[in-house]
Parts: structure tokens; sequence; C-alpha cells
């Protein structure tokens, strides 16, 4: 059992993270990178990264991907995004993987589905965990009392705002969550990159996103639960909106998923890791100037 957590810092400094495994069947490669407007500015990188893997005869993975927004009335969201792959991590380890794992219940998809709350127990226990552990970090660091009436003002889990991407991945069963904006894509074997059929989410309008900080935040939650029924896919990559947004459109976004995983067949995931960071800074440096934060797992069995 692997498990790695890639923090937003407390300081711009060390803010390039990158790591690789290849346990479980699946080969994960994870990196963060602090946009280059931010990196001008001093600015934090305001993503978190979190995986977990299992070594077994069944290949499990949890990938967690959160954006902080920043922003003058976002000051720890930071640790925001932090407290989110934490909390998300958590939950679809403890709650709902072994739910997954249990053979009775793969014999009835509805009824799994009830069982698991898909609709509502899940999104409020993930939005209720987070509120918890960001109100944990608020009263054991008091915010300065020398701020302006207009800051004081802002409630707890503003200044945490952040988005959540997440998935869980098992020879059976793939559950693909996301709250605000990001991306998670998934690519064939055949090259063929495809989106989890989300309900679309009306409040994603120009840079307003929804969020863990919104009011009713569990409505946002945007989950797609889908059987395996022959080959999963080969790549399952997650992106905060960094990424995407450095791009011209989405066939172009897209199309570097393909390339990703075409690089990984051809070099190895070890050696797209240590690139990894180095790509996405230049994204970020001739497109959005935005952090760029990115989970990416491919399957094992199918790569040369």
């Amino acid at each position: 059992m692997e498990s790695t957590l890639l923090p937003a810092q407390e300081s711009s400094k060390d803010s390039t993270f990158c790591s690789t495994t290849d346990a479980c069947g699946w080969q994960i490669v994870s990196a963060s990178v602090p946009g280059a407007i931010h990196e001008r500015s001093g600015a934090l990188n305001q993503d978190a990264l979190s995986w977990w893997s299992a070594e077994g005869e069944r290949p499990l993975a949890v990938l967690c991907v959160a954006d902080g927004h920043g922003g003058s009335e976002y000051t720890r969201s930071h640790i925001g995004a932090r407290r989110a792959v934490e909390q998300a991590q958590m939950l679809l380890v403890s709650e709902a993987l072994p739910r997954i794992l249990d053979g009775s219940a793969l014999m009835d998809l509805a009824r799994f589905k009830r069982h698991l709350d898909l609709d509502q127990g899940l999104p409020k226990e993930l939005v209720k965990r987070w509120l918890a552990s960001i109100d944990e970090h608020a009263v054991g660091n008091p915010f300065p009392e020398n701020k302006t009436s207009a800051q004081t003002d802002v409630p707890v889990e503003r200044r945490y705002g952040a988005t959540l991407l997440a998935a869980l991945l098992t020879p059976n069963l793939h559950l693909y969550i996301q709250l605000g904006d990001g991306d998670i894509l998934t690519v064939s074997e055949e090259g063929e990159v495809t989106r989890p059929p989300f309900r679309a989410d009306s409040q994603l309008i120009a840079n307003y996103t929804t969020s863990l900080c919104s009011k009713n935040a569990w409505r946002f939650v945007r989950i797609h639960f889908q059987q395996i029924d022959k080959k999963p896919p080969a790549l399952v990559m997650l992106a905060t909106d960094g990424y995407a947004n450095s791009f011209a459109d989405d066939a172009a976004f897209e199309h570097v998923a393909k390339d990703i995983y075409g690089t990984i067949q051809q070099d190895g995931p070890a050696a797209v890791a240590s690139q990894l960071p180095g790509w996405l800074a230049e994204t970020s440096e001739a497109g959005s100037g935005d952090d760029i934060s990115i989970i990416i797992a491919a399957d094992a069995s199918r790569l040369r």
C-alpha cells in the first residue's frame, strides 16, 4: 500500500513537486507547479495533490486534486486545498472502497448506488468532513486581529475555498467526483479521449466556479459511477483548470492527454515524471499563468 500528499507550501519556494509509483498495477505520475504569474509575484501555489494505491491481485487507486481560489478573500485557500485532498482520500478509501469491494453489492449496481447514496450521502459527507477539517485548522491557527473590517467579515470557509477532483479506480468500477472547475480525462488503449458524463454545472461561468466553500456546496458535487464491463481506460488524468486554460480549445487540451499516454508507453512513467514539472511550467508561462497540477494513472498491463 502506498500513498502520497503533495501539499501547497507555506512559501513559494520549493513549490514544484513530482512523484511516481508503480504500485498496484497503476503507474501513477503526479506533479504540481506554481503558475508563472504566481512565480513572478511570489504568491503561493494554491493547488494540492494526493493519491493512494494498494498492491495485490486487484489494482486499486484513489486520485485527488484540489485548486485553492487565491485572491484577497481566500487567504488560506492553499490550506483548504490540502485539507480537501486529505479528506477526499480518507473518505474514498475508508467508506467507498470497502463497499465497492463487497462482491454482493456488485451484483446489483442500482442497489449499490443507493447503498452509497451517491446523490446526497457521499456529497454531504465529503463537504462535512472538509468543513470540520478547516474549522479545526482555524481554531488552532487564529486569524490575525489587525485586519480590515472587510476581511474579518469573510466567513471562515470562504478563506479556505477550493475546488476538488477525485477518482476511485478498481478493476470493476470507477467513481469520478468533481466540484467546481478542473478536468478529468480518460484515454483508451486506442487513444480515444473522453470525459465522465457529469451533469452540467450552470454556475461555471467565466472565472466563477462552484466550490467547497459555496453555500450548500454538496448540491454542486457531481458524481459519475461507471461499471467496467470490458477494458478500463488505459489512462486517467485529473488536472486543475490552469492546464486546460492554457490551450486554445478543448480539442487541443484533450490531445495532450493522448500525447502523455503515448510518451508513457514509449519512454516509461519515470521519464515522464522527471520531465512533467518542466512541461507544466512551460505551459503555464505560455498559457494561463496559473498553477497547474495533474495526477496521471496509467494501466501498467498495457504499457510496452
